[in-house]
């Protein structure tokens, strides 16, 4: 089952990745919550609930970032703790013309086949302690 979990993440970030809401709408749980590090530019910083995770991901990083994409690094199956996710990310604020340009981990949990909780860190050490694990 983990390795179909780590394969449902890699389809999420595909998805994101070219702008595909229609693939990766059925792979969010209804009741799936976002911690991400980019929500405090925008205003947020836990965004729960099916539609409003689209809508961040899909509609207002797109608006608020341009040229906004994220490397995978490395993916790792961490068993009942999840899906760590390491990736690189990079974006350039619309109005500010900032560049941001992050590596960013973080532990995805599935349940019934679906991403029920996503949660973003600052380093891959973090997020493995966040799972209740060591290097």
């Amino acid at each position: 089952m983990s390795q179909e979990n780590v394969e449902i993440v890699r389809r999420v970030l595909d998805g994101v990745s070219r702008s595909d809401r229609a693939s990766v709408e059925p792979l969010l749980h209804p009741d799936v919550e976002w911690r991400t590090v980019l929500g405090p530019l925008l205003g947020v910083e836990t965004v729960s609930g099916h539609e409003a995770v689209l809508r961040l991901g899909f509609e207002e990083i797109p608006d608020a970032f341009e040229d906004y994409h994220a490397e995978v690094e490395e993916m790792m199956d961490l068993g009942e703790a999840g899906v760590l996710v390491v990736a690189r990310y990079v974006v350039r604020g619309k109005k500010s013309g900032i560049e941001i340009d992050e590596q960013i981990s973080s532990v995805h949990l599935l349940r019934d086949g679906m991403i029920v909780s996503v949660r973003d860190y600052p380093s891959r050490q973090e997020a493995l302690e966040a799972a209740g694990l060591r290097e």
